[in-house]
């Protein structure tokens, strides 16, 4: 009997983890079509629910609110370009993610305009926060500026550019920005590197 009880939890339990991601799937794909309908600070989270067809109870469920359901829109390819400070950062990887930004240049143009740009920066600043922290980099003894303030810095310096290149204000191949992005976050995370010191020698 224990073993039958096991075995229908265990169905019980994939069954929900189904109807789980299912939700967060319609949910995320409804809102990626209202972003694109209407600027982002009009796309309410009842209109998200009502276009996925969901209750908004259910969809609390799964996301705090609007903002993390933008979030979540962009956590696995800001990883991607988190992956810019990896000790050993893979460019490929970063020239598909934004292969796929500029195959949805008009989605992406929505998220990362001036109504959700703090929300978006935030995200970002938060996964290169965790890089440089996975990477031993933590407090003042490591870096010139505290962890928060150098993954903010590191953050604009990675994102200011592709949202240009995504307005069209300069033509470039993404496999070529994958690579100039790599090498300007490994340099400034080089230069923050630098102890107080030697940078206090170096401009007195």
């Amino acid at each position: 009997m224990a073993d039958i009880r096991r075995r229908k939890s265990g169905i019980s339990e994939r069954r929900s983890d189904a109807r789980a991601v299912r939700t967060r799937s319609l949910a995320l794909g409804a809102f990626r079509d209202l972003v694109l309908e209407q600027p982002f600070d009009e796309v309410s989270f009842g209109a998200v629910a009502k276009r996925a067809k969901v209750g908004r109870s259910t969809l609390y469920e799964h996301f705090a609110g609007k903002s993390a359901l933008l979030a979540s829109s962009i956590a696995g390819p800001f990883a991607c370009l988190a992956g810019a400070l990896d000790e050993k950062p893979r460019v490929a990887d970063l020239a598909r993610m934004l292969e796929h930004f500029w195959e949805n240049r008009a989605l992406a143009r929505r998220i990362f305009c001036a109504d959700s740009k703090r929300r978006v920066e935030a995200v970002l600043t938060q996964l290169v926060q965790e890089k440089l922290q996975a990477r031993g980099f933590k407090g003042r003894a490591a870096l010139l500026l505290p962890t928060k303030l150098a993954a903010a810095s590191l953050a604009q310096l990675l994102l200011a550019p592709i949202v240009l290149w995504l307005e069209g204000e300069s033509a470039m191949q993404p496999q070529d920005l994958a690579y100039a992005l790599m090498r300007a976050a490994q340099s400034a995370l080089h230069a923050l590197r630098t102890s107080p010191t030697t940078h206090a020698r170096e401009y007195s």
